[in-house]
């Protein structure tokens, strides 16, 4: 019964009597609206003023259930509280609904707790000094700016989605969570320079600030004990010189979104990898800007490279690696430039050294574009894995048939 949302549990008392009350007693609770059922009209267009009433009676039907199935719960253990209502925000009584729900959980010690919400006020509701949580995942439009403590000495996971992160948040949380391992911020604000931890082991941020509003940017990460790293670049939310200290990384994920005037400094924070992807639709430059001082791979034993068209941008690639002189497997996703004159301007650059690592075994490429420029881009393949002698792999997004055709071609 832990996989039910509250609502498919309640109903279970109609099975025999032995169930009458057997959902009073679970450990888990799961209010979710979008899987609430209620049964009534629903108007396609939206009234004048306010929601339509048949929508207000299922919030308001929504808020009856989950207050009285709280009223009703009979077990002092809560293991995992998950509350999804963002769709009822614009409902007046909303944000008293969710502080109510808020400090009912809290209250009850769970170790998980999963929150989707929008609320118009702080997250000083206790989550953060609950110390019972393992597990914390909040995706809910707003800001913890105005939390003054943490405690959280068993959290291990924390999931932060849309809420505002400030320098004294960061230094609390990690002060306050001393077992801390993931933590993956989506969509956030974070107005911080230094993130410090002893614990992480997984680090995610996917940070798209499209406005430079943003007073402080990333400087650096320093999380010695970080094995992976997943980010998204965005050039205002990332300083110029930031520097990552992960001296035990092995995999590291990077989509790159930077200006082609910006400077980044990230490739030297990642040369002890294991396996390393490079994506995005800047890729380009992040390669540009970082190859004059590109470190060595040593450990680089799987690279995926996903945005260069490797026609035109070839040198830079076959310049990246030399620098992963033990490579075994390489995955490429070639995209035609936009631009005829430039994909015929440099054709030249398809003589490029070849690549002296003689551990590749495989390289695969992915490729949109056309048959011409992917047959260019086949024999560029086969000249820098001469001396490794490497399988090569090809596939068509279009048509997957076309792949081997080429290659056979070729």
């Amino acid at each position: 019964m832990s996989f039910l949302t509250a609502q498919e549990a309640v109903r279970t008392c109609i099975l025999s009597k032995r169930w009458k009350n057997l959902w009073t007693t679970l450990p888990f609770l799961d209010f979710d609206l979008s899987k609430f059922e209620y049964v009534g009209e629903f108007y396609d267009s939206e009234p004048e003023f306010g929601e339509p009433e048949p929508q207000r009676n299922k919030y308001m039907r929504f808020r009856d259930f989950v207050s009285t199935t709280l009223l009703l719960r009979q077990a002092s253990e809560l293991h995992t509280f998950r509350l999804s209502c963002r769709e009822m925000s614009s409902w007046p009584m909303y944000n008293i609904f969710v502080r109510s729900c808020i400090l009912y959980a809290v209250k009850h010690s769970p170790q998980v707790s999963n929150i989707n919400f929008m609320v118009n006020c702080s997250l000083s509701l206790g989550i953060f000094t609950c110390g019972s949580l393992v597990d914390i995942s909040l995706d809910c439009n707003t800001s913890v700016h105005k939390i003054k403590s943490i405690n959280l000495p068993f959290l291990r996971r924390l999931y932060l989605k849309q809420i505002y992160i400030n320098q004294d948040f960061i230094d609390k949380l990690f002060s306050g969570s001393p077992v801390l391992e993931f933590l993956h911020l989506e969509n956030c604000g974070t107005e911080f320079s230094t993130l410090n931890s002893q614990s992480l082991k997984y680090l995610e941020i996917q940070c798209y600030c499209w406005v430079d509003t943003t007073e402080k940017r990333m400087e650096l990460i320093n999380t010695p004990n970080l094995l992976s790293f997943r980010y998204s670049i965005c050039p205002y939310a990332m300083g110029h010189n930031m520097h990552l200290k992960m001296q035990n990384l092995t995999s590291a994920s990077i989509n790159s979104y930077l200006p082609y005037n910006f400077r980044s400094n990230i490739l030297i924070g990642l040369s002890n990898v294991q396996n390393l992807n490079l994506s995005g639709e800047k890729i380009k430059e992040l390669l540009e800007n970082e190859l004059p001082n590109c470190p060595e791979f040593s450990n680089l034993k799987e690279l995926s490279v996903d945005g260069l068209c490797l026609i035109c941008h070839s040198n830079l690639l076959a310049y990246f690696l030399n620098h992963c002189l033990n490579l075994e497997e390489l995955s490429l996703h070639h995209r035609d430039c936009f631009s005829p004159e430039e994909v015929h301007g440099n054709i030249e650059l398809l003589k490029i050294a070849p690549f002296k690592g003689k551990q590749l075994e495989t390289v695969e490429l992915k490729f949109i574009g056309t048959v011409k420029n992917i047959s260019r881009v086949v024999k560029y393949l086969q000249d820098i894995t001469e001396e490794s002698g490497a399988q090569i792999n090809i596939t068509s997004l279009y048509d997957s048939d076309r792949g081997m055709d080429i290659l056979e071609q070729n």
